[in-house]
């Protein structure tokens, strides 16, 4: 017997018997990472869609822990020490850094702070896609539980349609959406957008043989299922981009098999598409009632809802036409720029190039654009060349997913849903770890040094992130307890909830108002005049560091306009009212605040002009009183003076 092969051999079993521990232990590690960033796409569809702080920070918080361990990722092993760049990636950088610094200048620089953490959460997950889904098959498992989550989804939403329920979980589905399919959603168009980002992809999935048959399965299904649920949440815009997304993608698949079949799909799509459109016309009185809606001579609430807030907007892209108003800043800077007297409070634009030019200029519009057309043409290119059918048939499912998403914002705020982004940021990232898995795309390797000079800076920021996160959310959720426990007129307590919650986040401007509020309260019912004035006097101070921090919160406005009343100093309270009434000629609530005080003032002519201001928005029955009040005030004789 050989002893130096034997020691051979020896070495070598211990070398596998200690691989196979570190590997499973990365593997471990790995998946963890994995765990915590599928929080934002796929628990978050189920909880509303994520579309406010009790839910997003959350989810930011999981993703940003997961961002934390991917960025040691490189410090476990060797082999993980290089640098998988997406498409487009340091173009998402640049627009992240451009969002940073626009949040001193913005309208509100506390909301822009919070939408530059959600932009940082979407920049960071495709980054760590593209790296964690490019091993051992990832992007089946991946793509599977996306596409079988958003089943279970729709299955939910047909279940609801069968039953005749508005309920969505725990809560009712606003009455205006009547019975559209929802499913986990309040808005059926949202609902529609998750299904058309995967549409396009189980379309694709459904002729990659390598996806293996469950998951080819699974597409099939879910094409299947989608498409008649889709229907049913007569979202107009989720048709429309359902139709762009699956066009796109059979086209690309046709020009990845032959010219020949391209122009051939290119004269049976739109044929296909017109004879669907006019089935559907003839068979379905609901189709013909939301096409007819289209109309632009006689549009439905919801179209000229849109068309007045597009033409508001125009001027207020002249008025901040290279930089914007800042992150997050549309539904604060809008009010001034509204023509329309529909009583809605429009936090977004509903056409996502409008807000984006708002809020980010012409300038982060060109940045958006730039990577778009970028992306696009790198992906293109890829498509056409890549040796496997694979990568080219992900990348037209992909780009089908991205021309759906698209077009469906020109009609609404779908990039403003969290975790409808964080989807299409998944699909993003797996098809940038196919490329990478097969070989179309190269890693760049990092040297050692390298590696731990920008993994834990990188970590360090995630960290911090998620520390920013966790400092919204709390300060967010001790801003809500106080409110409740004023409702209930336990104002101690949410006294109490208020000052930690402006402790904890100073930039909050919220905690500083329901502070003003609480003083407000207490001096307007207490009979004692030293201490009422001094309660006052606090309120105008804590109303003053709300406004300080966002001056366009009118309810802050309007309370320290009462607390100065009570001060004894009514004509300052009026001017404020009428900042308030200034600031939305078409609200109704500011209006008949500043009537009342006119009334209180004994100011009834004036104070009548405002009332008959606010019957023309609606006919309220508290205007009807008041302007009964002030007609018979005014047309009473007046005492005879001796």
């Amino acid at each position: 017997m050989d002893p130096i092969g034997h020691d051979v051999q020896a070495i070598s079993r211990r070398r596998r018997r200690h691989a196979q521990p570190t590997s499973l232990r990365r593997s471990i590690y790995d998946w963890t990472a994995i765990a915590l960033l599928l929080a934002s796409p796929v628990v978050g569809i189920f909880l509303f869609g994520a579309v406010r702080l009790w839910s997003i920070c959350p989810l930011m918080l999981l993703g940003f822990i997961g961002i934390f361990l991917f960025c040691l990722r490189p410090l476990l092993a060797e082999e993980l020490r290089h640098l998988q760049i997406p498409i487009a990636g340091f173009l998402w950088l640049i627009i992240l850094l451009y969002s940073a610094v626009l949040i001193p200048r913005s309208a509100v620089p506390y909301d822009a702070r919070i939408e530059f953490i959600k932009v940082a959460s979407y920049v960071a997950a495709y980054w760590a896609w593209t790296e964690l889904a490019s091993r051992q098959g990832r992007w089946r498992i991946l793509l599977g539980l996306m596409i079988f989550a958003v089943t279970i989804m729709a299955w939910y939403a047909v279940i609801q349609q069968a039953h005749g329920s508005r309920m969505v979980l725990n809560l009712e589905r606003p009455e205006v959406y009547g019975m559209r399919a929802s499913g986990t959603y309040f808005c059926p168009n949202h609902f529609a957008n998750v299904m058309e980002l995967l549409i396009p992809m189980c379309l694709a999935l459904v002729f990659i043989r390598a996806a293996e048959f469950p998951l080819r399965l699974l597409a099939g299904y879910a094409l299947f299922l989608f498409l008649p649920v889709m229907f049913l949440t007569q979202s107009r815009s989720g048709w429309i981009a359902m139709a762009t997304g699956l066009a796109t993608t059979v086209l690309l698949l046709a020009l990845r098999k032959s010219r020949r079949i391209f122009g051939l799909m290119l004269v049976v799509l739109p044929t296909l598409a017109g004879i669907i459109t006019y089935s559907a016309w003839h068979f379905s009185p609901m189709v013909r009632e939301r096409i007819a809606g289209i109309s632009l001579s006689a549009p439905d609430s919801a179209v000229n809802a849109r068309l007045m807030m597009w033409h508001d907007i125009m001027p207020m892209i002249k008025d901040a036409p290279l930089l914007g108003f800042g992150p997050g800043s549309f539904q604060w800077v809008y009010p001034p720029y509204k023509t329309n007297i529909v009583q809605l409070l429009f936090n977004y634009a509903h056409n996502e190039y409008l807000h984006w030019t708002v809020d980010y200029g012409l300038i982060g519009l060109g940045l958006m654009l730039l990577l778009l057309i970028w992306g696009a043409v790198r992906l293109l290119r890829l498509l056409l060349a890549a040796e496997s059918n694979r990568c080219a048939f992900l990348i037209a499912g992909f780009l089908g997913s991205v021309v759906a998403a698209l077009s469906h914002a020109f009609f609404d705020f779908n990039f403003h849903i969290f975790s409808n982004t964080h989807v299409l940021i998944l699909l993003a990232g797996v098809v940038m770890a196919s490329l990478y898995a097969a070989g179309e795309l190269r890693p760049v390797p990092i040297p050692a040094p390298r590696c731990f000079m920008i993994s834990v800076p990188l970590a360090v920021g995630a960290m911090a992130l998620a520390l920013a996160t966790l400092q919204v959310f709390l300060s967010y959720g001790l801003h809500f307890l106080g409110d409740e426990k004023r409702q209930i007129f336990q104002m101690p307590r949410a006294m109490e909830l208020y000052r930690i919650a402006a402790r904890i986040d100073p930039g909050n401007w919220k905690p500083y108002m329901g502070m003003g509020h609480v003083l407000e309260a207490q001096s307007f019912w207490n009979l004692d005049s030293e201490s009422k004035k001094e309660q006052a006097r606090k309120a105008i101070r804590y109303y003053e560091d709300s406004l300080a921090r966002n001056r366009y919160e009118m309810d802050a406005v309007i309370g320290e306009s009462k607390a100065l009343t009570a001060l004894g100093e009514p004509d300052k309270g009026l001017a404020l009212l009428r900042r308030a009434a200034e600031y939305d000629r078409h609200h109704i609530v500011y209006l008949t605040e500043l009537g009342l005080q006119l009334r209180q003032m004994k100011r009834y002519q004036e104070a009548l002009d405002i009332f008959r201001r606010a019957q023309a928005l609606r006919d309220d029955e508290v205007v009807r009183l008041n302007i009964q009040y002030l007609q018979d005030k005014l047309a009473a004789p007046k005492p005879v003076v001796p």
